[in-house]
């Protein structure tokens, strides 16, 4: 979060300058900060069990990393799309709730005919989109050898991973003992004889996690890919919320009633037997315990009093976060049948990779195009107003595709790193920080407990943060 220094010197919890509150606050039972899907499902927890629990919200919205972009048909999701089959938390919790959850799995499936589906990913290197048939012997082919036939990008690598991945099993990442795989990615593509090219390409250029191969861990990358792997083998689908996944914290949020937006914590104070949240606004809440479900950097921004123990302070200050900025853009007509080719694309552009999402009513309907720019991309185009970035995307978008001229119309723009509650979207791991930095993000600190997938240690994304709220909420309920 970035508080003016103004606003801390209002805030008062650094300074001899607090200002008198007019009347005592209520006390809580717990105070949880944070209305994204840990926060909310920790807080419905405790209040299940007759505790009274209070919910405080920076944003003017519920829902966190979760944000459904309902001004453009098929509702696309700036934040968590998909609940996978293991997603046990997330669909139990629709179920209580009411909200209904609809299969778009079938409709990404990918296949050799753009004509017959239009989700097939395109190749577009070097300025033009080349064919499946030509790039065996592209002169940008730099595949690794025994691949030339593979198009680059996650399918590849991610195969290659888990053909190697020493994890018994994905839960095994935790284990102190694993420790000794906890290198780069880019470490271990050496290893298998790619070149810099290579993993250039392949990893670099759309990236997944991290900013380049060189600063994530691939015992991070072992574990996800076998987290999905099960996922799959749960049971294969991709469901999304009636109305958008943001239907379901907003659902969450009314069964718990007592949820106040718009207070953007500036500071917290523990004494003896309490917590006291200072909001920037000047609004004190009291309660017995504290569940923080922020997001890592915006945790940079609070003031601790007393301060935070030294591991979990060096944990949330050099934990990464990625960088992910979307583009929507609404086309008027499927002009892809003009030229044959997909509207999805995988380049190497600003334009990062380039999705083509049927989410509407008729399932062969393409109802927007969306652009994924990560890492780097994601500065690039951070660096634009809204408008300019969006306009610079169809661009390129036009440049690639000469029959997209004037058939694409801006429909949506989200960058979550510059958004001030999140400050980035999920967590990912250098070399070496798991076994010294997950665990100090999860202990708490005296009458301080912590959430958030950040701090999940057995599912990732929108499952991990709910794993995350049930595991903090029965933490501080065996201390109440």
């Amino acid at each position: 979060m970035r508080f003016s220094r103004r606003g801390l010197i209002a805030a008062g919890l650094a300074s001899t300058t607090v200002r008198t509150v007019r009347a005592a606050p209520d006390m809580a039972d717990v105070i949880v900060i944070g209305a994204g899907l840990s926060g909310l499902n920790a807080a419905l927890l405790i209040k299940d069990q007759g505790f009274k629990v209070t919910v405080l919200e920076g944003r003017n919205r519920v829902g966190g990393r979760m944000n459904t972009l309902r001004s453009v048909e098929g509702n696309p999701e700036m934040g968590g799309d998909s609940i996978l089959g293991g997603y046990g938390r997330m669909q139990d919790m629709a179920q209580r709730l009411k909200v209904q959850l609809i299969d778009f799995e079938g409709r990404r499936d990918l296949s050799p005919d753009a004509q017959k589906d239009p989700t097939t990913v395109e190749l577009a290197l070097g300025g033009r989109v080349i064919r499946r048939t030509d790039w065996p012997t592209h002169p940008l082919n730099v595949m690794p050898d025994g691949a030339k036939d593979r198009f680059p990008g996650r399918a590849y690598f991610q195969s290659v991973i888990d053909k190697f991945n020493p994890l018994k099993s994905f839960e095994d990442w935790v284990d102190p003992a694993s420790a000794k795989f906890d290198g780069s990615a880019y470490e271990f593509f050496k290893s298998h004889g790619w070149s810099d090219a290579a993993i250039d390409l392949n990893y670099n250029t759309n990236i997944q996690y991290g900013t380049s191969a060189h600063d994530i861990s691939i015992l991070m990358w072992y574990f996800t890919q076998a987290w999905f792997k099960l996922q799959s083998d749960i049971q294969r689908v991709a469901y999304k919320a009636v109305g958008g996944n943001e239907s379901i914290p907003e659902a969450m949020a009314r069964s718990i009633g007592d949820v106040h937006l718009g207070k953007s914590v500036a500071g917290i104070r523990q004494s003896a037997n309490a917590v006291e949240v200072q909001c920037e606004d000047g609004s004190i809440f009291k309660a017995k315990r504290l569940i923080c479900s922020l997001p890592v950097p915006t945790m940079r921004w609070l003031k601790f009093d007393p301060l935070l123990p030294p591991m979990k302070a060096k944990a949330i200050r050099t934990v990464p976060v990625m960088k992910i900025t979307k583009v929507v853009m609404v086309p008027k007509k499927p002009f892809w049948r003009e030229d044959g080719f997909s509207p999805a694309m995988w380049t190497d552009t600003d334009a990062g990779e380039i999705r083509a999402l049927r989410e509407g009513n008729d399932p062969n309907k393409v109802t927007c195009l969306m652009a994924w720019a990560r890492g780097f991309l994601a500065d690039r185009l951070d660096m634009m107003s809204e408008k300019d970035a969006m306009a610079h995307v169809i661009a390129i978008y036009e440049k690639l595709r000469p029959a997209a001229k004037g058939q694409l119309v801006p429909g949506g723009f989200k960058s979550w790193q510059s958004d001030r509650f999140s400050g980035g979207d999920w967590v990912v791991w250098k070399p070496g920080q798991i076994s010294e930095c997950l665990p100090a993000l999860k202990e708490p600190a005296d009458r301080l407990h912590f959430c958030g997938e950040h701090t999940a240690v057995s599912n990732r994304g929108m499952e991990g943060a709910m794993e995350s709220g049930e595991r903090v909420a029965l933490e501080v309920m065996a201390l109440l």
